[in-house]
């Protein structure tokens, strides 16, 4: 069994901030000021209490199916051919989301790093890392995250000090004179940053817990940590760039850090992306294990080798990823990408619940 321990409640709040933050840190609020400019802390705020609400929806489907995972129980909802269907796009989404992490912290790394190091070499270890890790239990892949957590709170204390340069808070006023429909129109960008807490739809049975709604309270904290985090970075970047530099600047974090000047650390954005790569292999490895217990299920039939199933999710992962070096096909991936997030983390769990809903007051009756 691929689960002989569960996981803590203390586990499932590092799992879900180290698999939503990802890549996403380094943009922020770039993408999320296409429309609102220096409004766009408002946009990464909705964003975060739209998740929230979802959050919400997934913890009602799970306490519905209380001993099961999702993948396990999906044919009870959407019958077994469709069932088998869903979670085999399910497994594709994870892998594809796998690959776009690990493709786009690579070309950052490429970028900005490691410029003579060769493409294959930086997914190869990525994902290596990603599926060694993913080949484990639960419980030993959460276990491994409360370690990175350290790592990743050494880069919150980096963003925070980086912070403190000279700046302008003029760059805030005046407040929300974009409008609301720019706001809005933004709060999608940010929507798809907030990606990872779909994990509770497959860990729900294995969290450790004396009441059930001890698993809300732990995710909503999450949640709320990622808002805040994202939030902290969108004031940083706002009051220190002017809103004509938010739109030229794709990785504003990384150009802040490169300019602050630190007595102790020479260069502080190599220090920062060189241990955010632990980071984001966190959500590498967290999607390649989901791809495995959704591909596991298709047919019915429990597959019981995770980790071979794992090798070949990464072999497949690393094939395609050699081939991604070009950068407008990186975009191109993305916007597929960010469709595919809406879909599989937004409306098929609410579609799910709503259809569970209603096949319950049917059988009620």
């Amino acid at each position: 069994m691929i689960h002989l321990e569960k996981i803590s409640l203390n586990q499932l709040f590092c799992l879900v901030i180290l698999t939503q933050v990802g890549v996403h840190v380094l943009t922020i609020p770039f993408e999320e000021s296409r429309h609102s400019g220096y409004d766009s802390w408002m946009s990464v705020f909705i964003g975060g209490v739209i998740v929230q609400a979802v959050i919400i929806i997934i913890y009602q489907l799970g306490k519905k199916y209380p001993d099961r995972p999702l993948p396990h129980y999906i044919s009870a909802i959407a019958g077994k051919p469709l069932g088998s269907v869903l979670n085999f796009l399910f497994a594709v989404y994870f892998a594809e989301s796998s690959l776009m992490v690990a493709v786009s912290y690579s070309d950052v790394i490429n970028r900005w790093v490691l410029f003579e190091t060769p493409w294959f070499v930086l997914i190869g270890v990525s994902l290596i890392i990603g599926v060694y890790i993913a080949s484990s239990t639960l419980r030993s892949m959460a276990t491994i995250t409360q370690t990175i957590m350290v790592l990743f709170l050494i880069c919150f204390i980096i963003i925070f000090i980086s912070g403190m340069g000279k700046g302008d808070w003029r760059h805030f006023l005046p407040v929300g004179t974009h409008g609301l429909g720019s706001i809005l129109k933004d709060t999608l960008p940010a929507f798809w940053a907030y990606a990872g807490y779909e994990l509770l739809l497959y860990v729900f049975p294995f969290v450790k817990h004396r009441k059930k709604k001890d698993i809300l309270i732990t995710m909503s904290l999450a949640n709320g940590f990622t808002t805040f985090f994202y939030l902290l970075i969108s004031f940083i970047v706002t009051y220190n760039y002017s809103e004509s530099q938010l739109n030229s600047i794709p990785e504003p974090m990384v150009f802040l850090l490169r300019k602050f000047n630190w007595p102790v650390v020479q260069s502080l954005d190599i220090l920062f992306m060189t241990i955010w790569l632990s980071v984001t292999t966190v959500t590498v490895y967290v999607y390649l294990f989901l791809s495995a217990r959704y591909l596991a299920l298709v047919g019915g039939e429990e597959r019981k080798n995770h980790t071979l199933l794992v090798w070949i999710i990464g072999i497949v992962c690393f094939s395609v990823g050699v081939w991604v070096s070009d950068r407008q096909w990186m975009y191109q991936f993305a916007n597929y990408h960010n469709k595919a997030t809406v879909i599989f983390t937004g409306i098929l769990p609410i579609i799910l619940f709503l259809v569970s809903m209603a096949r319950g007051k049917v059988a009620g009756r």
